[in-house]
């Protein structure tokens, strides 16, 4: 049992308890129907993926309409306090089904459960049965057993290095999510996630390397690396360079065009991680590194590495080694103690470094985090005032990179009909990652299906968005959005 799977499982999920307490209940499933609701982010995604596979096995079905499932699952997220709101919300709003409809089991699973695993039996008594993301993966045992006496030796735990493959996927079909690894050694002050999902354990390169093998085969596109540090992939295994190794044998498959890189921890970036991505004809020139803040003293209250002048090194090191990449970054602003000064010095880096794409969140209090009783909480207000000054610059900075397209003839990845227009496709170039975090591409004329990577060129620039036409359809037929297209 690794480490950070031993810690803090509360009595009712160590030792069987919750095995008593469902074989009390009358519960007959008959239809044995199972409807999910996938909150928080991809590698969230990727668990319930893997809760399919398990009660697949057992001979249970997943239906999309929740009103048609005698059991409900919700996949938690406990990141910040929205997405805890939206998982206790999500959980009482599926209690209604219990009640007027055919739903008999309510289960509440990931990040929220493993946090609060001790105060939510009290504060959610409806919910029959809750599961931490360690567990998720005997969801289909549980459910087999149901009404049945314990059963000791029913396992709990799972290693994630052995994380099986995933028969059903929740992304589109040309597209898919990798975890590599679970959980986090770095302890970042504002951050929860060592709370909810434990210390790093990274897959075996072996699953990995024969799940890319398999969604190839599937035909799948685009392939996006996700763990909450890639770069630190493999360390737990004593190995160096794991990521660069694995993005290596990863690139000598050759079977999915596109493999992106999200997440990467400023000071993992190595030489060797560059030249691979610089010399691949598969990984995309894409780099999503959160920076946070570049501030010294504030990254310092964070418990993070580095200050405005390293990260301008390492932007230059990484477009030195990399010319053509395409780079992404978050920041925190008014985090406990940040001066006009201290956001001045983000203010002047943003407005240097020119970054392709920036998400900027206000500092939310973690409970838990040695963060949440800091001195010095800013207001509200302040920042929100600082969010939307951050963003007025990059703004501006994002429509001047994206005019340096115009004209040019770029790789597309179509997704399908744009949300925006239905007349038009909505696509991606290998600068933009799924889920709509970097804008999309309009596809104003063309017959490419979902799936298809196409020859686009780039006809007009917005700050998160592009038009653009495929170059096999003659531009004379594109159709126009008006002139009051703002890209978002």
């Amino acid at each position: 049992m690794s480490k950070n799977l031993s810690e803090g499982l509360a009595p009712e999920f160590a030792n069987g308890g919750v095995e008593e307490k469902l074989q009390k209940q009358n519960v007959s499933l008959v239809e044995r129907t199972v409807s999910f609701v996938s909150l928080g982010c991809p590698k969230n995604l990727v668990d319930t993926e893997s809760m399919i596979r398990s009660i697949e096995e057992k001979g249970f079905r997943v239906v999309s309409e929740t009103e048609q499932a005698e059991i409900i699952v919700v996949n938690t997220c406990s990141f910040v306090t929205d997405a805890r709101r939206e998982s206790i919300d999500t959980l009482l709003e599926m209690t209604r089904f219990k009640e007027e409809g055919k739903a008999k089991l309510l289960i509440g699973t990931g990040c929220l459960i493993s946090r609060y695993q001790e105060q939510l039996p009290d504060l959610l008594p409806e919910v029959d049965l809750l599961l931490s993301p360690s567990e998720e993966h005997s969801i289909g045992d549980r459910l087999l057993s149901w009404g049945s006496p314990p059963q000791p030796n029913l396992p709990t735990l799972i290693d994630p290095r052995s994380i099986p493959f995933r028969p059903k996927r929740l992304t589109p079909p040309h597209r898919a999510y990798l975890k590599i690894s679970e959980g986090c050694d770095h302890t970042c002050t504002f951050c929860a996630i060592p709370l909810s999902r434990g210390l790093q354990v990274s897959r075996t390169r072996e699953g990995l390397l024969d799940e890319v093998r398999m969604l190839g085969d599937e035909g799948v596109q685009e392939i996006t690396l996700i763990a909450q540090d890639l770069t630190k992939y493999g360390s737990d295994l004593g190995e160096t360079e794991g990521l660069s190794r694995l993005l290596e044998e990863i690139d000598r498959i050759g079977r999915v065009p596109w493999i992106r890189l999200l997440y990467a921890y400023p000071t993992q970036v190595s030489d060797r991680l560059l030249k691979v991505i610089r010399d691949s004809e598969t990984i995309v020139k894409y780099l999503d590194i959160p920076f946070q803040h570049v501030s010294g003293t504030v990254l310092k209250r964070m418990n993070r590495p580095g200050n405005k002048d390293s990260t301008m090194r390492l932007v230059d090191r990484i477009r030195k080694a990399v010319p053509d990449i395409t780079l992404r970054t978050t920041f925190i602003v008014g985090f406990p103690g940040e001066t006009d000064l201290e956001f001045g010095e983000l203010e002047s880096f943003v407005r240097w470094a020119k970054l392709d794409h920036v998400g900027v969140f206000p500092f939310s209090k973690e409970e838990g985090t040695p963060s949440f009783g800091m001195e010095g909480q800013v207001l509200a207000r302040e920042k929100t005032r600082r969010r939307k000054a951050l963003m007025r610059i990059q703004k501006e900075i994002s429509l001047e990179r994206k005019k340096s397209w115009v004209g040019k003839v770029l790789p597309v990845l179509i997704e399908g009909p744009s949300e925006q227009s239905p007349l038009v496709l909505s696509g991606r170039v290998p600068g933009m990652a799924p889920d709509g975090i970097d804008g999309e591409v309009l596809v104003l004329s063309g017959q490419a299906s979902a799936g298809e990577i196409v020859p686009c060129r780039v006809l007009r620039a917005h700050p998160y968005d592009i038009e653009a036409w495929e170059e096999s359809v003659p531009e004379d037929s594109e159709i126009s959005l008006g002139g009051g297209h703002s890209g978002r």
